[in-house]
């Protein structure tokens, strides 16, 4: 008996030594905490990511993942206005290289997401004046994770930012 409890003991940890890991984290460039955000509709935020105001970026480095090291990830948003959650999604498996990069904004729910609180109140009918609606005034937390699939040790470090409209 103790020649098995041994043996499991000794493949448990050669096991974790071979074990695909990871470590890695996401940042927003440009944003400073709790600023005042000038662009109130969503699709002036989308523009500004596009023209690199802001910026994701994201850098990770994997051990024993495959020749390349390509990793899968759930790309997760939660959008929380003066402290409430009002939106959470995630898109599944999207693949990565490691190393440093910048993500697009559209690999996230980022903007969709910010489009549903400003146009809450269109209805179904599709208005295309209304595509200009000002999201309303409150204090807006942003947190952006990048999820491995799989059995992978390690965790990336999530990217949160706040910004108000006021």
């Amino acid at each position: 008996m103790k020649k098995q409890l041994v043996l499991i003991a000794l493949l448990l940890g050669s096991y974790s030594l071979v074990a695909q890991s990871l470590e890695g984290r996401i940042r927003v460039e440009g944003f400073r905490s709790g600023q005042v955000l000038r662009e109130s509709v969503p699709v002036d935020l989308f523009k500004s990511f596009k023209q690199d105001k802001y910026k994701i970026q994201f850098s990770y480095k994997a051990d024993q993942v495959g020749k390349r090291g390509i990793v899968l990830f759930d790309m997760k948003t939660t959008l929380i206005k003066d402290g409430k959650t009002i939106h959470q999604s995630s898109r599944k498996n999207w693949p990565w290289l490691p190393g440093d990069m910048y993500v697009p904004v559209e690999a996230f729910d980022l903007i969709s997401a910010l489009q549903k609180v400003a146009y809450s109140d269109m209805g179904r009918r599709l208005d295309f004046g209304g595509l200009e609606k000002n999201l309303s005034s409150g204090n807006y937390k942003i947190k952006l994770e990048m999820v491995p699939v799989g059995e992978i040790r390690g965790r990336i470090i999530p990217a949160e930012f706040s910004f108000r409209i006021e």
